[in-house]
């Protein structure tokens, strides 16, 4: 069975499980993945004991396709994860032209319509404001305007291939910019599917070591396999 069809029949329980009852995760999610597979190796070595000390042996079972699909989700969280940050990246190499543009504009525009009071208070409502994309926002209201009001700045000779620069930078950087702020949110609808399956695990995990370390306590050898390792 693929980690893929693991996680398929987990779907239901994952999606019906409400958001305060997820548990994020406090290992390595492949360490977690790894240890729950050898924890059903040596549970089912120990059936009868754990079963009669009260273990709802599903438990075990559950561990036989949970940690398959702890793989999967993770999997699609670290593939939407670095895109994320390589926007993040990639924003802050192309960021700086978009605003070089801008304030480009801003110089032309005031300077152009500086005897008009009706287009210089656009210039200057669009002057004011802060952040990216209020930024963004400005190159494509700077576009309309100049497209709207042209003769002013025939006068000056301005480039009116600036305007269609505005544009294209304005829609692609508004995409970029969606993509490198997603890189900071940790409310990823792809995230928090990780920590269901996550939690779902963990859950399974912790009720089987409790009855083994119960049932083997007599035993250091036995019981050591329903202790946590990890540290």
């Amino acid at each position: 069975m693929s980690f893929k069809q693991d996680f398929e029949n987990w779907q239901e329980p994952i999606e019906a499980m409400p958001l305060e009852a997820v548990k994020l995760p406090d290992m390595p999610v492949d360490t977690a993945a790894a240890a729950a597979e050898t924890l059903c190796v040596e549970a089912e070595k120990d059936k009868d004991e754990l079963v009669k000390a009260g273990l709802d042996w599903t438990f075990v079972e559950d561990l036989q396709s949970l940690p398959g699909a702890l793989r999967y989700t993770q999997a699609e969280w670290m593939s939407e994860y670095r895109a994320r940050q390589e926007a993040q990246k990639e924003w802050l190499d192309k960021s700086p032209e978009a605003y070089e543009l801008r304030n480009e504009l801003l110089h032309h525009f005031s300077f152009a319509y500086r005897h008009q009071p009706d287009v210089k208070k656009k210039v200057m409502r669009i002057r004011e404001g802060s952040g990216h994309a209020d930024m963004l926002q400005d190159l494509m209201d700077l576009a309309v305007l100049a497209e709207k009001y042209p003769q002013p700045l025939a006068v000056i000779n301005y480039n009116t291939e600036l305007n269609t620069k505005a544009r294209t930078l304005s829609h692609n950087m508004a995409e970029l910019l969606a993509n490198a702020n997603g890189s900071k949110d940790e409310s990823s609808a792809i995230k928090i599917r990780r920590d269901k399956v996550y939690t779902l695990l963990s859950e399974r995990v912790s009720a089987i070591r409790e009855v083994g370390q119960y049932v083997f306590w007599r035993n250091p050898d036995r019981k050591a396999k329903y202790v946590n390792d990890y540290k």
